[in-house]
C-alpha cells in the first residue's frame, strides 16, 4: 500500500515538473494574483480566472481519555486523533448565492486503527439545501453542543436530505426537509423471535419528513421542530407487509447573557413515539406478535441543557446535562413472553477550554453518566445498570 502511494506521488511530481517546464517564466499578471473575497467573509479568496470564492479550513486534535473500568477486559484509557479539512466554495449568481461545502475527517483510534469519513457534502442555492448535511430536526447539536466528548440525548445526525428554507424576514424562517429514513430505522422486537427477539425492520419506502420553525434575534434563538417516520414490519410477521408511523417533536430555546462575556444558556426537549432515533439514543421502535396480529410502539422523552461563559478572553467554561426516559413497546403481558427493556439514562459534567494562542487550545472535561435498563417479566425479567466517571484532555489546533 505504501509503495503504491509512493509511486503515485512520484508520478504526480514528475507530471507537475514536466508541466512547469513548458510554462513561460515570468511574474503573474495583475489579474492572476490571489485576491481576498471580502464580501464573502474572512478567509475567502477568489480563484484566479473564476468568479468563485474558496475558503479552506481544518483542524487537528488529539484526545486522551480516562474512564471507569466496568471489568478487567475493558480499556480504562483511550487515545484518539482526528484531522479535518473543509472546502467552502461560493459564487454569486442570478438566482442567489451558490454554495458547495465539503468536510472530510480522518480518524486514528486506539491500536492505530484509521478511517476516513465524509463529514459533510452538500450544496445550497437560495433556500434549497441538497446533499449530505446536518438534519433540520433540533438546533442544540448544530448551534451549541460545546462538549469535548461528553454524550448527550439530542438528535445529532448528518444525513442525505433535500430541504427548502423559507425566510419570512425579521429572523423568522421555516424549513421542510425530506431525509433518508435508513439512518433512523431501528431494530424491532419480535415476541416469538428465534434465535433472538431483536430483528431487522423492513426496507425503507417513505423518507422521513422533518419540519423546523425558528426565530433568530440578538437575544438568542427559539425553535420548534417535528418529524414523521415509517416503521415497516418484516415478513412473515402480521400484518404482512404492514407499517406503522412514528413521530417526534420538540422545542429549543437559546439565550445570550449580555452581562457575561460569551455567556449563554440553552435547553432542548424532545418527545418521540416510534421514532427513538430523534431522542439521540436509538432504541427498539416497535414490538410485534405475528400470531395475534398485535403491534405497539415505544415512546420516550429527552431533555438537554447547557450553560456557558468566558471567564476571561482566553478561558471558556461550559456545564452540560442531559436526561432520557424511554418506555419500550409491549404487545403481551403473559409471564412467559419476553418484553423489550425500558431505558433511563442521564449524564452531567462540564469542561474548560483555554486558548493558548491563535488557533491553539487545551481543553479538559469530566462527566458522570448512568444508563439503566429494566425489562422482561417472569422468567425473562432482568435489570442492568452502567455508570461511572470519564475524563478527557484535548489538544486542538484550528486553521
Amino acid at each position: 500500500m505504501k509503495a503504491g502511494i509512493f509511486s503515485l506521488a512520484v508520478l504526480l511530481m514528475g507530471s507537475c515538473a514536466a508541466a512547469a517546464q513548458s510554462l513561460p517564466v515570468g511574474k503573474a499578471g495583475p489579474d492572476e494574483k490571489l485576491q481576498a473575497c471580502v464580501m464573502m467573509g474572512v478567509g475567502f479568496w477568489a480563484l484566479p480566472g473564476s468568479d468563485t470564492c474558496l475558503r479552506v479550513s481544518g483542524e487537528v486534535r488529539a484526545d486522551y481519555v480516562l474512564q471507569h473500568q466496568p471489568s478487567r477486559n475493558d480499556d480504562a484509557t483511550g487515545f484518539f486523533t482526528r484531522a479535518q479539512v473543509g472546502f467552502d466554495a461560493r459564487t454569486n449568481t442570478d438566482y442567489g448565492l451558490l454554495r458547495s461545502y465539503f468536510l472530510l475527517d480522518a480518524y486514528v483510534g486506539p491500536g492505530q486503527t484509521t478511517s476516513f469519513v465524509v463529514d459533510k457534502a452538500y450544496l445550497q442555492i437560495g433556500g434549497l439545501t441538497a446533499g449530505y448535511a446536518h438534519s433540520y430536526f433540533g438546533i442544540y447539536d448544530l448551534d451549541y453542543a460545546n462538549d469535548l466528548l461528553q454524550p448527550y440525548f439530542g438528535y445529532a445526525a448528518t444525513t442525505n436530505l433535500l430541504a427548502y428554507t423559507l425566510e419570512f424576514g425579521n429572523g423568522l424562517s421555516a424549513t421542510l426537509s425530506i431525509e433518508d429514513a435508513r439512518g433512523t430505522h431501528s431494530s424491532l422486537f419480535d415476541t416469538f423471535g428465534f434465535p433472538s427477539n431483536v430483528v431487522s425492520s423492513g426496507g425503507s419506502v417513505v423518507p422521513d419528513i422533518v419540519g423546523n420553525l425558528r426565530y433568530d434575534a440578538d437575544w438568542g434563538e427559539a425553535s420548534v421542530f417535528a418529524a414523521a417516520h415509517q416503521i415497516r414490519y418484516p415478513a412473515p410477521s402480521k400484518p404482512l407487509g404492514g407499517s406503522d408511523y412514528g413521530y417526534a417533536f420538540g422545542g429549543a430555546l437559546g439565550l445570550n447573557i449580555p452581562v457575561l462575556s460569551g455567556g449563554h444558556i440553552v435547553a432542548e426537549g424532545t418527545y418521540a413515539n416510534g421514532a427513538s432515533s430523534y431522542l439521540g439514543w436509538q432504541q427498539l421502535d416497535a414490538a410485534f406478535d405475528r400470531f395475534n396480529d398485535r403491534t405497539d410502539l415505544g415512546n420516550g422523552w429527552t431533555a438537554t441543557g447547557e450553560f456557558g461563559l468566558n471567564l476571561t478572553p482566553a478561558l471558556t467554561v461550559n456545564l452540560l446535562g442531559s436526561y432520557l426516559d424511554y418506555s419500550a413497546a409491549s404487545v403481551d403481558t403473559r409471564i412467559f413472553v419476553p418484553q423489550a427493556p425500558d431505558i433511563q439514562g442521564w449524564v452531567a459534567g462540564g469542561n474548560a477550554v483555554y486558548a493558548v494562542t491563535r488557533g491553539l487550545s487545551f481543553g479538559a472535561e469530566a462527566y458522570y453518566s448512568s444508563y439503566r435498563g429494566k425489562g422482561g417479566q417472569g422468567f425473562f425479567a432482568f435489570e442492568e445498570e452502567q455508570k461511572g466517571w470519564t475524563g478527557v484532555l484535548r489538544v486542538r489546533r484550528t486553521f
